[in-house]
């Protein structure tokens, strides 16, 4: 191969990682802004859930046994779920997993441990969807594929990072009662 070539061989690799670079450029900045606009949409479902839920109340704070509003929230719902799906960068899958987290908190204190909405009186009133009622308490609940990060929590490694203990004695007391904290059982 003569000088001439390797010259055009050697443009060519540059001319290529150049286009590479061009399309990575434009590429990435495009998925993050994406991601975003999907992740502020997927954040709305679910506070559109919860409102459409909680709309029209009860006193006691429960979901008012409205065929229209648990309808209204498991769409929400489900469309959170699509969204979710949609995402593509790390980060936004993370931040979507911690709305998530809450949203499903906020749900399970007004769905769970209710004596009137363990009736089924109550789900008879609206009548409620039964595939809204599968939803919204499917998103209630505690995955089971899902880890507990408290399970898997490094507690010697929180004890080193900070002074939980100092000065606060009945923590301290209260602990001294669990083995697994150097108490007895």
């Amino acid at each position: 191969m003569d000088i001439t070539n390797k010259i055009a061989v050697i443009a060519a690799a540059i001319a290529f990682g150049s286009a590479m670079v061009s399309i990575l450029a434009i590429y990435v900045p495009w998925r993050n802004a994406h991601d975003a606009e999907i992740f502020k949409e997927s954040v709305l479902a679910l506070e559109r859930a919860f409102r459409s839920l909680m709309l029209n109340a009860g006193e006691d704070g429960q979901p008012a046994p409205d065929r229209l509003n648990w309808l209204t929230s498991a769409r929400h719902i489900e469309s959170y779920k699509s969204l979710r799906r949609s995402l593509k960068t790390a980060l936004y899958k993370r931040l979507s997993q911690e709305h998530e987290e809450h949203w499903r908190y906020e749900f399970y204190l007004k769905l769970f441990n209710r004596e009137r909405m363990t009736q089924v009186s109550y789900f008879e009133a609206g009548p409620i969807e039964p595939r809204s009622a599968i939803v919204i308490y499917g998103f209630a609940a505690w995955s089971h594929t899902r880890q507990d990060p408290i399970d898997i929590l490094n507690l010697e490694q929180l004890f080193q990072e900070s002074n939980i203990l100092k000065g606060n004695y009945g923590l301290q007391q209260y602990l001294a009662k669990f083995p697994e904290f150097g108490g007895e059982a």
